[in-house]
């Protein structure tokens, strides 16, 4: 309706002004036509610079994150730039072929936390819908509806996972292929799993097979993390 309204009042104000000047009440409608012109481009820039007529909706989707690679828990981003600007490239099942990545736009922020529980991306996007049926009517042409306004990444992993740039991704499958490396890292990991293993049952000597158990994955999951951690620097 906005630019409908911006069409009349400016073919309005041409007639009264500069066609139908003989009738004696031409003056009084190219002024209104002028006034409604004038408010209808004003409305309309407001609408485009400061989304007049709109109000912001979030929705927050929380998913797991799963490794890209099958080897390791590894979350891989781009450096962009200067290196400020990254790309996590990621997925959320352990069976997807195809990976994701973040959004590459000044409408998107990323950034890393690190937890204690189970690896996550919790992805926040505000967008612009139209207030009410009246901001519809009126701005509705213009297709605007559910514009994103900002999406935020927070990447949260625990001590078991690996954050490396695809420069050390790549380096790291290279290393990785060398029978050495792979003798080193395990006899990192084993020395690293055996050592904290000790530890926890001289602090807890009741612990049963299955905590047991699940403390030693834990431990190697940890171990290789940072096994790979130093492997690609």
């Amino acid at each position: 309706m906005i630019i409908l309204l911006v069409i009349l009042s400016a073919l309005s104000f041409y007639l009264f002004g500069a066609v139908w000047v003989e009738k004696a009440s031409h003056l009084l409608w190219a002024g209104l036509s002028l006034i409604i012109l004038v408010a209808s481009v004003t409305v309309f820039a407001l609408h485009d610079v400061n989304h007049l007529g709109m109000k912001t909706v979030t929705t927050t989707q929380t998913v797991s994150l799963a490794s890209v690679n099958p080897q390791a828990n590894l979350l891989v981003y781009k450096q962009l730039g200067t290196g400020n600007e990254k790309v996590y490239v990621y997925k959320t099942d352990i069976h997807q072929k195809k990976t994701k990545h973040t959004w590459v736009d000044s409408k998107a922020t990323t950034k890393l936390t690190q937890t204690t529980g189970d690896a996550k991306v919790v992805i926040k996007t505000q967008k612009y819908v139209y207030a009410n049926g009246f901001a519809k009517a009126m701005f509705g042409i213009l297709g605007d509806n559910n514009e994103t306004k900002h999406r935020s990444y927070d990447f949260q992993v625990n001590p078991t996972w690996a954050v490396i740039n695809t420069h050390q991704a790549a380096q790291l499958t290279k290393q990785l292929k060398q029978p050495a490396a792979q003798a080193q890292m395990k006899t990192v990991i084993a020395s690293q799993v055996k050592q904290r293993m000790a530890q926890a049952l001289q602090q807890n000597p009741h612990l049963t097979p299955a905590q047991q158990g699940a403390l030693q994955l834990q431990f190697s999951n940890e171990a290789k993390a940072q096994a790979i951690q130093q492997l690609v620097k």
